[in-house]
């Protein structure tokens, strides 16, 4: 906590510096205000993170337009704030928005693009929209394979959350699938000893003793 205190403290000179030299609607202002509510919401003060998230949006968009990749990074932001506080619609907003930017500006295929379907996988999970969950992880692995190869930790995380969501609807046979070809990867790019490999070993046995007991 410390630790965030002093650079919140930081942060919050810089602000008042850039604010009284450069005026309150500079892009400079907005890029302090983006770390402070990052720092915000590490220590779990979301209200406050979001107000400052929101105000960098505000700047961002002003100065760089509606579609600039800074906006979409600012649209990251408040969807990792409002997932924290349980506003899955809002943050699903926010997700689809900075994909919109991201694939205008980027294309389809780019790894930012499926860093953000990942993004939205995990929220319309939390939703219980499943099926959505599902085709976002399916985009998001086809891109992952292509950019990074099939064995990156990439490609081994996005097969672990379609394992999950198999698990979620009781399809054992699939999950196990997905969850034996994750663990195969996480034990090349991370090692045996990894508590990844460890947690897939764990879901691999529940659903094995599912199969048995079906």
């Amino acid at each position: 906590t410390n630790q965030y205190e002093a650079a919140l403290k930081s942060f919050g000179s810089a602000l008042v510096v850039y604010q009284n030299t450069l005026g309150d609607d500079h892009l400079s202002c907005a890029r302090t205000m983006n770390n402070i509510g990052i720092v915000l919401e590490s220590m779990n003060d979301c209200n406050e993170a979001l107000k400052y998230h929101r105000e960098a949006l505000r700047i961002r968009k002003k100065h760089l337009g509606q579609d600039h990749l800074k906006v979409a990074n600012s649209l990251d932001n408040i969807a990792g704030v409002f997932q924290k506080q349980n506003n899955v619609d809002k943050a699903s907003a926010a997700l689809k928005e900075a994909l919109r930017i991201r694939i205008s500006k980027l294309g389809n295929d780019h790894l930012e693009v499926a860093t953000t379907l990942f993004g939205m996988g995990i929220v319309y999970c939390d939703k219980g929209d499943l099926q959505r969950a599902m085709d976002c992880y399916e985009a998001s692995l086809k891109i992952r394979k292509k950019r990074l190869g099939a064995s990156s930790i990439e490609v081994a995380q996005t097969l672990h959350n379609i394992g999950s969501l198999h698990a979620m609807r009781q399809d054992y046979k699939n999950a196990l699938k997905n969850w034996k070809s994750a663990l195969e990867k996480y034990k090349l790019t991370l090692g045996e000893d990894h508590h990844m490999v460890a947690c897939t070993i764990g879901n691999i046995q529940m659903a094995e003793n599912c199969l048995a007991e079906a």
